[in-house]
């Protein structure tokens, strides 16, 4: 773009300064997320906990989502008067970015996406899922490992295999857990509890 012996059409400088914004966004992400790796390791991953509507924080990003995505429908399903929790805002909305990236980035032929929230006498319960090819049975055991990335979409997507490890740390770090769903056949489902608030 910067050589002086050429002119360019508006077009191609557009679409390769996005292409450009895209690669820096990605670089950005990676380079974050392994910094909060290195920190997770050394024991530094630290929270900032107050009041958060988990609800209201998925809707907020799962519009991010549909402005970025128009073969995917994203669904929320929450049910009335869902609790207030303690958590750290930041740290949770990184991890259901996590979980709806994953969700569009291995449901390439598109379809629903769903956020459902659940409520349990100690903890809420929030499930991703999606409509893609499901994890292959072999990896589950494995998809919260550090730089682990599984079945073949793998191969064809960006990424470094630290997302799902940093959103098990980070839920870990306020006391909940993640797991994969092994009776959901119509895709992946992938959900997270966390302590209600005392």
């Amino acid at each position: 773009l910067r050589r002086e012996d050429v002119r360019w059409d508006s077009k191609v400088v557009q679409d390769s300064l996005q292409v450009i914004e895209e690669e820096a966004d990605h670089l950005a992400e990676l380079i974050e997320n392994l910094l909060d790796a290195s920190r997770l390791e050394a024991g530094g991953l630290a929270l900032n906990a107050a009041d958060l509507s988990l609800a209201r924080l998925a809707e907020r990003i799962a519009e991010r989502f549909r402005t970025q995505t128009d073969k995917h429908q994203i669904v929320l399903d929450f049910p009335p008067e869902y609790p207030v929790i303690l958590a750290d805002e930041q740290r949770i909305g990184q991890v259901l970015l996590n979980l709806l990236s994953n969700a569009v980035k291995y449901s390439p032929k598109g379809g629903e996406i769903r956020i459902v929230g659940q409520v349990r006498p100690e903890h809420v319960i929030v499930c991703v899922e999606d409509q893609g090819p499901g994890i292959p049975p072999g990896d589950v055991p494995h998809i919260f490992d550090r730089f682990y990335r599984a079945g073949e979409t793998a191969r064809s997507t960006k990424g470094a295999g630290l997302g799902l490890y940093l959103t098990r740390a980070i839920l870990e770090a306020h006391g909940g857990t993640i797991w994969v769903d092994p009776q959901y056949k119509q895709g992946a489902r992938i959900c997270f509890s966390l302590p209600r608030a005392q």
